[in-house]
């Protein structure tokens, strides 16, 4: 375990995130108690709200630190909301594989035979030709298919907050213009793994295809209530009362907010650690697949190291294997989100950040 924590400390989890990761400096905390970590973590980075579930052999630990919103100093609490970016993947990638167990797609389905004509094939453009009939759903689900992440095509993470800050609806047409605008596809597809979070937002779309419904409303009908997740939200529907909730989002020390429709079906879940909890149980157990042998297909096929530096992280299909968890890291313009479950005793981790630019990965892996 030793091992893996120094390989961890080595990369950059900017394939985790809806923005480029920015780290802070890490205090050592070794020798001390989870509660001590989790509050000198906080302290560490400027009293960042902090609120943390784990499970092992069926104990619960909860724990908060730090202030839901700074200018007031309300601390955290265990009902606070946060927002868990790109963990979301998990509820897309599970719908799509309700569906495959519906007979409704495969995992070598190509996108040609879902969108046969517009503006989205030229997201397979490279280097003179085009591969739009090569790619597959697997392609989206393990991020093997080279498309440009809209979410990624600026610079600097303060020109991305600058222009995505805005008020403004995104359509899924948008989202596939800014992408397929901004050039070439990385690579052939199937080629070789980059995170991009636009694979995310076409699953979603092919879940509303053939569902016959909007993506949110499978996912609430298919997962959060089967679940029984009933402090679970969608950020562009949120009500008033649940939305003040949430902690506020920051990004260093500056107030944050990402447009709930730009990060959709890659990214806008809303929860707490006990949902969380409820969700990651439910599906480490296979119980959201008609056949729980689907769940070990997710986690096993596709699998592709998330670095070329490294093999401590790895990526199957809409999750990441770390050690022996699996789960998802999250980020959004003013959270950071760490969830991971062990398939084989069903031990979990939850954490929630109130900051974008603190880790929380490397909390994760400073209580393991």
């Amino acid at each position: 375990m030793n091992q893996l924590k120094n390989k961890l400390k080595k990369l950059l989890f900017i394939t985790l995130c809806l923005i480029p990761f920015a780290g802070y400096p890490r205090e050592n905390t070794s020798g001390k108690s989870p509660k001590e970590k989790i509050e000198a973590y906080s302290k560490a980075h400027n009293h960042a709200g902090i609120l943390v579930l784990t499970t092992r052999n069926d104990s619960i630990f909860t724990h908060t630190a730090g202030y839901a919103n700074a200018a007031q100093k309300t601390p955290v609490t265990e009902s606070h909301l946060f927002e868990i970016g790109s963990a979301s993947k998990i509820f897309t990638a599970i719908a799509v594989f309700q569906l495959i167990e519906e007979n409704k797609l495969s995992l070598q389905t190509t996108l040609n035979t879902l969108y046969p004509d517009g503006e989205i094939q030229a997201l397979a453009n490279y280097e003179g030709q085009n591969y739009w009939d090569k790619v597959t759903v697997e392609m989206l689900l393990n991020h093997t298919s080279g498309f440009i992440d809209y979410l990624n095509i600026y610079d600097s993470d303060e020109e991305a907050l600058e222009v995505f800050s805005r008020k403004k609806e995104y359509t899924f047409d948008e989202l596939i213009h800014l992408s397929a605008g901004h050039g070439d596809a990385h690579f052939v597809p199937g080629d070789r793994f980059k995170y991009s979070n636009t694979n995310y937002i076409i699953l979603g779309d092919i879940v509303s295809k053939l569902s016959e419904m909007p993506w949110k409303t499978y996912i609430r009908k298919n997962i959060l209530e089967k679940a029984g997740m009933e402090n679970t939200f969608f950020g562009s529907e949120i009500s008033p009362e649940n939305h003040r909730r949430l902690m506020t989002g920051y990004y260093g020390d500056k107030t944050t907010q990402i447009p709930y429709s730009l990060a959709g079906s890659a990214g806008e879940i809303i929860s707490d650690v006990y949902d969380l909890r409820k969700f990651l149980l439910f599906w480490s157990q296979g119980k959201f697949y008609k056949n729980p042998a689907t769940f070990r297909q997710q986690i096993s096929t596709g699998v592709h190291s998330m670095s070329t530096q490294s093999d401590a992280v790895k990526y199957a299909l809409g999750t990441m294997l770390v050690d022996e968890t699996v789960g998802h890291g999250g980020q959004t313009f003013g959270f950071q989100s760490y969830l991971a479950v062990n398939p084989q005793t069903h031990d979990i981790c939850v954490i929630g950040i109130n900051n974008a630019a603190v880790s929380g990965i490397s909390l994760f892996m400073s209580l393991e």
